[in-house]
């Protein structure tokens, strides 16, 4: 899958609630999504997230957010279509550890809307993460979680993907390997 595939991406998925997303690659459009998304996020999730209590995107994070390269940054919104237009639920990105497209780690993390938090997006996104992850020979995701964020280590476990967990002071430092072997 080149650049080209990845930035056009776009799937439906049916979630546990029987309710169907769209998750698709983000857009340079997308930045009146994501300011309304990070507006009526509960500090909880922010803070899981960012491991700060930020409410507002700067110019700069707004854009790193939403104008990507598709090689070393993949960045994969959830939405929901809304009295025609779309909602933001949730995004998933991974980038690469290096910058060389021949790194084969890449961090990845992602969150979630309050509101739609336990209904598998998280999971959805990184199965499709997943995918494009290994079509672009990356071989490892990486994360730093907090230890009071369960479910995005639940989301990592119940991968099927070999996890390995290591603590450090304040979070928990996850490996993901991307091959079953």
């Amino acid at each position: 899958m080149n650049r080209n595939d990845i930035r056009s991406y776009k799937v439906t998925e049916r979630l546990r609630n029987q309710q169907e997303i769209t998750i698709r690659a983000v857009r340079p459009d997308d930045k009146g999504l994501v300011i309304e998304a990070l507006a009526n996020l509960g500090a909880d999730s922010i803070y899981r997230r960012f491991f700060t209590f930020k409410q507002n995107i700067s110019p700069k994070g707004l854009k790193q957010t939403t104008e990507v390269d598709f090689d070393n940054t993949v960045a994969l919104v959830a939405v929901l279509e809304k009295d025609g237009a779309e909602q933001l639920v949730g995004g998933g990105r991974y980038i690469r550890s290096g910058l060389s497209k021949a790194e084969e780690k890449a961090e990845v993390a992602f969150l979630i809307h309050d509101a739609f938090q336990g209904l598998g997006i998280g999971s959805r996104i990184f199965k499709h993460l997943i995918a494009i992850a290994r079509d672009s020979g990356i071989m490892e995701f990486e994360a730093e979680v907090l230890p009071s964020n369960e479910t995005m280590l639940k989301v990592f476990t119940r991968s099927g993907l070999p996890v390995v967990r290591k603590a450090t002071c304040e979070s928990i430092h996850v490996s993901i390997k991307l091959t079953t072997d």
